[in-house]
C-alpha cells in the first residue's frame, strides 16, 4: 500500500474513534504540490512566499470541490529519517498531534480532519533526512458536476447534481497576497464582499443577483463576476442533513459544509 493511502487508513482509525464516517482516498495533486513546495524552500505555511492562501493551489490542480488544508512537520537537529518505515511513523505521529495536541491552532486542524462534511482525503509527505512535511487536503465531493465551475468572460457558471448535501449560499470572497501572510499560523480564503440572491438583499456586503438559479438537488447557476487584483473566491455553503453527532473543538459550525471553494487569481 502506497503511503498516502496509507495514511488515510490511519486518519479513518483515528476518525472511527471519534464516531465520524471514514473518508475515501483521493489523489488530488494538491498536498504533494503544496508538501513538496514547503520542502523545497523550506517554508513551513499555509502560504506560499507570495502570500497565496493554498486555495488557488486546490483550484489550480482542478479540484471543484469544497477542500481545506492542515500542515505539519517535524525538524531534527541531525540526519534522523532514512526509510519509508521511519517516514510513516513520523507521520502519523503528526496526524495524531494534529487530532489529539492541537490547542495552539484553537483546534483547526483537529476540527477539519474529524469534520463529516469532507468524505475525500489526500494526504502528502515530502522529506529529507532531517525534515518532514505533511499536507492534508480534507474534500467535500458531493457535486456531479455537468458544467464544472467556470469564468466565461465576466460569467461565472457552474450546473451539476448534488448528493446529500443541501447548498444554501453562493458567497463570493477576495484575498489580496502579501508576503507577509507566511507568518500567519491558519490561513483564511479572504474577506466575503459579496452574496449571490436573486431577491433579498445580503446585509454589509453586495448583493449580486444572478440569470440562473437553482440551488437544490439540482444545482444550476450563472452570475456576473468581474475580477479585482489578487485572490477571488467563489464559495458555496451547505447543509449536511444527516444529523451526524461530533463537537467541534474550534469555531466550527457543525452541520456547515463547503461545497465548493473556487479560487481565481488575476
Amino acid at each position: 500500500m502506497s503511503l498516502p493511502k496509507a495514511l488515510v487508513d490511519y486518519l479513518n482509525s483515528l476518525r472511527k474513534e471519534n464516531g465520524i464516517p471514514s473518508v475515501n482516498y483521493a489523489n488530488s495533486g494538491t498536498s504533494n504540490l503544496r508538501a513538496r513546495y514547503m520542502l523545497d524552500h523550506n517554508l513551513f505555511s499555509h502560504y506560499d512566499l507570495e502570500g497565496v492562501h493554498p486555495g488557488y493551489y486546490f483550484t489550480k490542480t482542478s479540484n471543484y470541490y469544497g477542500g481545506e488544508e492542515s500542515i505539519g512537520m517535524t525538524f531534527y537537529g541531525r540526519p534522523v529519517l532514512r526509510d519509508g518505515v521511519q517516514v510513516m511513523r513520523e507521520a502519523k505521529r503528526i496526524l495524531y498531534r494534529m487530532l489529539y495536541e492541537d490547542e495552539e491552532s484553537n483546534w483547526g486542524h483537529r476540527d477539519s480532519l474529524l469534520d463529516p462534511c469532507f468524505n475525500y482525503s489526500d494526504i502528502s509527505v515530502a522529506w529529507d533526512s532531517r525534515r518532514i512535511f505533511v499536507v492534508v487536503t480534507m474534500i467535500s465531493a458531493w457535486v456531479d458536476w455537468v458544467l464544472t465551475p467556470r469564468l466565461q468572460g465576466n460569467v461565472f457558471k457552474m450546473r451539476g447534481k448534488v448528493r446529500v448535501m443541501s447548498p444554501t449560499h453562493v458567497l463570493v470572497l477576495r484575498d489580496e497576497p502579501h508576503p507577509g501572510n507566511v507568518s500567519r499560523r491558519y490561513y483564511t480564503l479572504g474577506e466575503v464582499v459579496a452574496g449571490v440572491s436573486p431577491q433579498g438583499i445580503y446585509q454589509g456586503i453586495e448583493t449580486i443577483r444572478p440569470t440562473r438559479w437553482e440551488l437544490g438537488r439540482n444545482l444550476d447557476v450563472e452570475f456576473p463576476l468581474d475580477l479585482e487584483k489578487g485572490l477571488t473566491t467563489v464559495l458555496v455553503l451547505g447543509r449536511d442533513p444527516r444529523g451526524i453527532s461530533w463537537s467541534p473543538l474550534g469555531q466550527r459550525r457543525p452541520g456547515e459544509c463547503k461545497l465548493l471553494t473556487y479560487t481565481l487569481r488575476t
